[in-house]
C-alpha cells in the first residue's frame, strides 16, 4: 500500500504541468474517489474499500482524457465453508476516456450547466500481492505470488457542479482483468474461474470530488457555456458576462489587498499612538517641573522688575511734548532694555531714550523722540536707511 501511494503523488506530479498557482491551464482538473469493490472470481471477494485519484484534461466541454491510479483489495467470502480462501492487496494505473452523454445528447440548457451524466471506457495495468489458504485445492492450481494484469474497463456516473472551482460525482465501474489469477486460483484443465470467459472481473462503486486547476476568472471546459450552436447574441453575452466576472474578481483582489494594507497601517498607527503617548507623559512631567521652577524665577524676578521701573522712567531724556519715537528694540525685561539703550548710544544716538509701555508691560529703547508724525518719519527712514531696517515709529 505505501508503494502504491508513492506511485500515486509521483503520477500527480507528472501529470499536472508546471505552471503558475494563478497560470495553470483551466482545462486540467484533478479528481479524488473512494468507495467500496466487489470481484467475481471462483471465490467471490466481500465488499471491501478501494479508492485512488485520476488526472484529468477536457477537450471540450463533452470530451475528456484522464491518467488514474486506485488501490484496494480483495478479500473472499466469510462464509464460503468458513474460511477466508484468499486475499489480493493490489494497485493499477490506467488510462481513458470520458463523455458527457447528458450534454452531447441535449446541448447547452440549465440543467446541462449544472448536471453532467457521463460514460467512460479505459485500460489499465494491475499489480496483485495474492496469498491463498490452500494450495492443494482438487482441481485447481494456486498460488502465493505477485500477479500483473491488463484490465479493461466501462463505467458510468454522475456529477453536479457545486461551484466553478469544484464538482462532486458518484460512478460504478466495471472492470475485466486478461487474467484468471486475481483470487491466485486457476482450473488445471484451463478453463475460466471467473463470470465472463477469459478472466477475473470486479466492480468499483465510488464517490468523489474533482477539483478543477486554472484561473479564477476562466470557466472550465467541463460546464463552459458556449456551444457550437450558440447563436451570436448569446456569444456576445456571454462575453460581456465573462469580462464583468473578471473585473468583479479583480475588483475583489484589489480590495482584500487594500483591507489588509489598511489592517497593517492601523496597526502601526496604534502603536506609534502608543509610543507618542508614553513619549508625551514623560516630557509633560519635565514641563512641570520647568514650569514651577520657571514660576519661582519669575516671582523673584517680578519683585526687583518694580524696585527698577522709577529708575527707568527717570532715563527717559525727553521733553513731555514728544509723542512720536523712532523704535530700536522692544524688550519684556528692563535690564536687557538697559543694556539696548547702551548701545544704541554708542552708536551716536545721543537722544536714545527707554520708553515703557504700561498697559502691555513693554520697555521701548528709541533712537529719538519728535513732537510731530512727519519728523518722526523722517528720522525712521534714514535710521532704516542706514543703520536698522527694521524700525518703526511708536505713537505714545
Amino acid at each position: 500500500m505505501k508503494k502504491a501511494l508513492l506511485t500515486a503523488i509521483a503520477v500527480l506530479f507528472f501529470l499536472i504541468p508546471e505552471a503558475r498557482a494563478d497560470d495553470y491551464p483551466s482545462n486540467w482538473s484533478l479528481d479524488l474517489k473512494g468507495g467500496i469493490t466487489s470481484g467475481f472470481f471462483t471465490f467471490d471477494s466481500k465488499t471491501t474499500a478501494q479508492g485512488g485519484f485520476q488526472v484529468r484534461y477536457s477537450m471540450n466541454p463533452v470530451v475528456s482524457f484522464y491518467g488514474d491510479m486506485a488501490f484496494g483489495q480483495f478479500r473472499s467470502l466469510d462464509s464460503m465453508q468458513g474460511v477466508n480462501r484468499f486475499s489480493n492487496d493490489y494497485f493499477a494505473i490506467g488510462l481513458g476516456a470520458r463523455m458527457n452523454i447528458l450534454r452531447m445528447l441535449t446541448g447547452l440548457n440549465p440543467v446541462t450547466e449544472r448536471f453532467g451524466f457521463y460514460g467512460a471506457t479505459g485500460i489499465g495495468l494491475m499489480r496483485g500481492d495474492v496469498s491463498v489458504s490452500d494450495t492443494n485445492l482438487p482441481g485447481y492450481s494456486a498460488r502465493n505470488a505477485p500477479v500483473n494484469a491488463v484490465v479493461y474497463r466501462i463505467a458510468t456516473g454522475a456529477a453536479y457542479r457545486i461551484n466553478r472551482r469544484v464538482d462532486v460525482f458518484v460512478q460504478a465501474e466495471f472492470n475485466h482483468s486478461g487474467s484468471d489469477l486475481l483470487d491466485g486460483y486457476q482450473r488445471v484443465d484451463g478453463g475460466s474461474t471467473g463470470r465472463i470467459s477469459g478472466g477475473d472481473s470486479f466492480v468499483n462503486t465510488s464517490a468523489g470530488i474533482s477539483i478543477k486547476f486554472g484561473r479564477s476568472q476562466v470557466r472550465h471546459a467541463d460546464w463552459q457555456q458556449y456551444d457550437h450552436r450558440t447563436d451570436p447574441l448569446a456569444r456576445s453575452l456571454q462575453a460581456e458576462i465573462t469580462r464583468l466576472e473578471t473585473e468583479l474578481d479583480e475588483r475583489k483582489r484589489s480590495q482584500e489587498q487594500l483591507t489588509q494594507r489598511l489592517q497593517s497601517l492601523n496597526q502601526t498607527i496604534n502603536e506609534f499612538s502608543y509610543l507618542i503617548n508614553t513619549a508625551q507623559k514623560e516630557e509633560f512631567k519635565l514641563y512641570d517641573s520647568q514650569l514651577l521652577s520657571l514660576q519661582n524665577r519669575m516671582d523673584m524676578m517680578q519683585s526687583d522688575i518694580n524696585g527698577i521701573t522709577e529708575r527707568v522712567e527717570v532715563q527717559q531724556p525727553v521733553s513731555e511734548e514728544d509723542r512720536f519715537f523712532v523704535v530700536a528694540s522692544v524688550f519684556r525685561n528692563s535690564e536687557n532694555a538697559e543694556t539696548q539703550l547702551r548701545e544704541v548710544r554708542n552708536e551716536g544716538f545721543d537722544q536714545a531714550s527707554i520708553q515703557q509701555d504700561r498697559r502691555r508691560n513693554y520697555y521701548l529703547v528709541t533712537y529719538s523722540g519728535h513732537t510731530t508724525r512727519e519728523a518722526a518719519l523722517e528720522e525712521m527712514h534714514r535710521v532704516r536707511a542706514d543703520v536698522n531696517p527694521d524700525s518703526w515709529v511708536y505713537v505714545k
